[in-house]
């Protein structure tokens, strides 16, 4: 009988946690003699273990809070009662929240989902915060930079991923916090307007800090619609998923953060170490706790976790997460003292001469005129025509800075017309910006700010 290759993958996986599982590992199966043959041909050297063991076996159905799973499963971790396993078919059809204040262990339990499942379906792991490179790697993922890519760049490769079955890391980090959901949205709408001859090709689409992408409130009256496209494209992946193939996993570190249009749509929990009252009453409120059981949320250790819904159990259920394979790369940093040095050492280190910002009115051309005699002795410098190019590039990043050296690039102009155009811009309190030297940084003030200049880049081109 012909042997398939891909299950054997699962089977070693198993029994030896550092084998790897990417497109090469069939390669080295044959080359440690554990298979002998290639494609339908291919046998086993040595007779493999078995498989994951049949329904009655796992221990899902020894009580009642434990539902049969319907497909294949993969194990979460231990309860008082034995292994508690997700099921991957009510995984798509119903997704899950992983929630759980900073230092709770929810990323620690994505990349164990993601090491156990990505076997079953093709992976796709969304990383605001740059922590899952190394679990790319380990699943033979490619990792796209969103800061290097146009948002309908991403579209485009999401729908490609799909239809060629290719795992993608999408790094969203040195990403402004609009950007940040706007490429982010980008992707999911590429996952969503997959063509139905695709929808077969099933993908787990595993979301960490998704409060970053589909906030509960707006950060100013500037953000809104922003945050209204993070939350619509997000509760529409979750919503219209099921039918279109897609098993989305969304991690967050409070419920309060999270848009509740994207909460409510997922039907499975996994909640962890809660502290503020508002978190606690929300946990409660999904695990059907009381206001005294729910205390308990407080009082949970690092990787443990109460679980619910269809995918998972009945009733809630502790559980404390698997180690994983991959190295965890979010930890929190050791403590490491300040530096032994003097004051003067340290004014030295800082530069701190160098740093002070420039007088507003303290230009020559300015100093001591007012209004009309100002403005006619701006418009007659030297430098105001390379004063309104420097506005002009420093809108298009505001409120970020830049370098005056970044500025000359940009610009193509000299050095010392740059600074003379910072200058004259900070004199007329249009800049902040320090005094000349290599390292000098200018931005707006904070008057022309809010005169509406909006991000939608953080570096100049």
């Amino acid at each position: 009988m012909p042997y398939d290759v891909d299950d054997d993958l699962r089977v070693f996986r198993r029994s030896d946690p550092d084998f790897p599982t990417t497109a090469a590992a069939r390669r080295r199966l044959v080359d440690m003699g554990r298979v002998e043959g290639e494609g339908p041909l291919a046998r086993p050297a040595v007779p493999p273990q078995p498989l994951a063991p049949a329904r009655a076996d796992i221990g899902l159905s020894a009580g009642p809070g434990r539902p049969i799973p319907d497909g294949p499963c993969v194990p979460l971790g231990e309860t008082p009662d034995g292994t508690l396993h997700l099921d991957l078919t009510q995984l798509q059809a119903g997704r899950l929240l992983v929630q759980g204040s900073s230092g709770a262990g929810k990323s620690f339990t994505l990349r164990h989902l993601v090491e156990e499942a990505h076997d079953y379906l093709t992976t796709m792991v969304v990383d605001p915060e740059g922590e899952f490179e190394n679990l790319a790697r380990h699943i033979g993922a490619t990792t796209i930079r969103a800061a290097e890519t146009a948002p309908d760049g991403l579209t485009a490769a999401a729908l490609r991923a799909r239809h060629h079955r290719l795992p993608l890391h999408l790094d969203l980090t040195d990403l402004a916090p609009d950007e940040r959901i706007t490429r982010a949205a980008a992707f999911f709408a590429g996952l969503v307007l997959a063509p139905r001859e695709d929808w077969a090709h099933t993908v787990l689409v595993v979301i960490d800090e998704a409060h970053l992408l589909a906030p509960h409130l707006a950060a100013s009256a500037r953000d809104a619609e922003t945050r209204r496209l993070g939350v619509a494209t997000l509760t529409d992946l979750c919503a219209r998923g099921r039918k279109r193939g897609i098993a989305p996993v969304i991690a967050t570190q409070r419920l309060a953060k999270l848009a509740t249009s994207v909460v409510s749509e997922l039907h499975n929990v996994v909640l962890g170490l809660n502290i503020f009252d508002r978190d606690v009453a929300r946990a409660g409120d999904l695990l059907g706790f009381g206001a005294e059981r729910a205390a308990a949320l407080r009082t949970l250790r690092p990787g443990e976790f109460y679980a619910l819904g269809p995918a998972l159990c009945r009733t809630p259920t502790l559980v404390r997460v698997a180690p994983t394979v991959t190295r965890h790369m979010g930890a929190t940093p050791a403590l490491v003292a300040s530096a032994d040095v003097t004051p003067e050492q340290a004014r030295a280190l800082l530069d701190l001469d160098a740093l002070r910002e420039v007088p507003r009115g303290g230009t020559p051309a300015l100093s001591g005129r007012g209004g009309m005699r100002a403005l006619d002795a701006f418009l007659l410098d030297q430098h105001a025509a390379a004063a309104a190019k420097v506005v002009a590039a420093l809108r298009a990043i505001s409120p970020n800075a830049t370098t005056a050296a970044d500025l000359c690039r940009h610009l193509g102009a000299e050095p010392d017309a740059v600074h003379g155009a910072l200058d004259l811009l900070a004199g007329a309190g249009a800049v902040d910006t320090m005094p000349r030297g290599d390292a000098r940084i200018a931005r707006l003030s904070a008057r022309l700010r809010l005169r509406g200049a909006d991000a939608n880049v953080v570096g100049l081109a």
